[in-house]
């Protein structure tokens, strides 16, 4: 039996020959046409670059600076703990034998180690008086009686009953803002008698400079002392 000629080849049988024409032109990648180009990204303009660096740059250096104050703070309340309390004994006597002075910023006797003496010195001439000087009465009612340093210094290991002084509002304030100055500056180990912390501290002051009343008034109290409570009392 004849087959017919226009049938299909029996090793192709299922391409059409038109299809076959076509699949025949389809290339290998190695012959691929030189002008077949593949797209490629666009690349990201230079002011995108720039702000990306900048602000990796920022991060880098906020990063750091973050490291390092966390690190001299750690470094300095580890300092400041690993001191000694500020307690200057009992008596004059003793305070002078622990190289002990009169702080009028704190109203007490301390060791060096507690001791800021040139903001000391700042708040001591930072007053109403002549020379910078502050009045320390002997009574809120009767300005007659005003101490001097050495006076309230020596009221520290007078009875309780009799160690009493009293200061203005103004001096308060004054007061207040060299302690926490001194607090800031964070050379010294910090005192604060009558005060749990010196955060407590802080927030008195702040609520008492926030009420705005008049700063000549006498309304401050005051008992000199010898610093903190020995270790163990």
């Amino acid at each position: 039996m004849t087959e017919n000629s226009s049938s299909p080849s029996c090793s192709e049988p299922f391409i059409p020959k038109g299809d076959k024409h076509e699949f025949s032109e389809i290339k290998t990648s190695d012959e691929e046409d030189a002008d077949f180009v593949i797209p490629h990204a666009r690349p990201q303009s230079r002011l995108r670059t720039n702000l990306w660096f900048i602000f990796k740059t920022v991060i880098i250096v906020l990063a750091s600076y973050g490291l390092v104050h966390l690190g001299v703070s750690t470094a300095a309340s580890i300092r400041r703990a690993a001191m000694p309390p500020c307690n200057c004994g009992s008596s004059i006597a003793e305070a002078l034998t622990l190289d002990c002075k009169y702080d009028s910023l704190s109203t007490s006797w301390l060791p060096p180690h507690c001791r800021d003496d040139e903001l000391t010195g700042l708040f001591e001439k930072s007053g109403p008086g002549p020379n910078g000087e502050w009045n320390y009465y002997a009574s809120n009612l009767n300005t007659s009686k005003i101490f001097t340093l050495e006076e309230m210094a020596h009221l520290a290991e007078k009875p309780d009953s009799e160690r009493q002084a009293w200061a203005t509002l103004e001096w308060h304030d004054k007061h207040c803002f060299f302690t926490l100055l001194k607090q800031v500056r964070g050379k010294v180990k910090m005192q604060y008698t009558g005060f749990p912390s010196a955060t407590a501290h802080a927030e008195h002051c702040a609520m008492g400079m926030a009420e705005g009343r008049p700063g000549n008034q006498i309304l401050v109290s005051m008992n000199p002392g010898f610093g903190d409570a020995k270790p163990g009392e």
